[in-house]
């Protein structure tokens, strides 16, 4: 099954990579000044936070787990571990110990608040419309995820982990500016 991701978070990601690659060649050919170096550091800050939060968090549904990725940590969750899988405003891991939140499937209130209100689409075949009616990506998502643990069986243990280079990419940066506005 192809992961879950935001739309909007991979193109924003993308886009802001692109415009940085601009504004970093133009300052490696242009700048040789203190501000050229600190411009330097604010958009690598913005390349990490741009990979972190917009292109690192997905849900996959793999054969024996559930991967969700968020910004800086990755939990893989053994299907039979997994209590329940909750839309709402965004998409809900409840596991044996706690739960996790799915930064890569959301919805805004507006959004929810839209579906809800929702009349079947005309133009979709009778059942189809009934069930497309009042559902938003996050209802999709967990109905899906549902699905595939319904027929999976991974059994293990839960196993939560920093992305050391998703926090580097925003760490290191954020250090270098920090150096560059504090010392003289």
């Amino acid at each position: 099954m192809k992961p879950f991701r935001s739309v909007l978070g991979l193109i924003v990601g993308w886009v802001w990579l692109v415009i940085a690659a601009a504004a970093l060649l133009d300052v490696a050919f242009r700048g040789r000044d203190r501000a050229s170096a600190i411009a330097a550091a604010v958009l690598l800050l913005g390349c990490g936070l741009a990979y972190a939060l917009g292109l690192r968090p997905s849900v996959a549904a793999e054969e024996t787990a559930l991967v969700v990725r968020n910004p800086f940590r990755t939990t893989r969750l053994p299907w039979r571990r997994i209590k329940e899988i909750r839309p709402g405003r965004a998409l809900t891991v409840a596991y044996d110990g706690g739960e996790v939140e799915a930064w890569a499937v959301q919805a805004s209130a507006r959004s929810v608040a839209r579906a809800r209100r929702a009349k079947p689409d005309p133009k979709l075949p009778g059942n189809l419309a009934e069930q497309a009616a009042g559902r938003t990506p996050v209802d999709f998502a967990a109905e899906r995820l549902e699905e595939v643990r319904a027929r999976s069986g991974g059994d293990g243990e839960v196993a939560a982990a920093w992305s050391w280079t998703a926090l580097a990419a925003v760490l290191v940066p954020l250090a270098a500016l920090a150096v560059l506005l504090l010392v003289p």
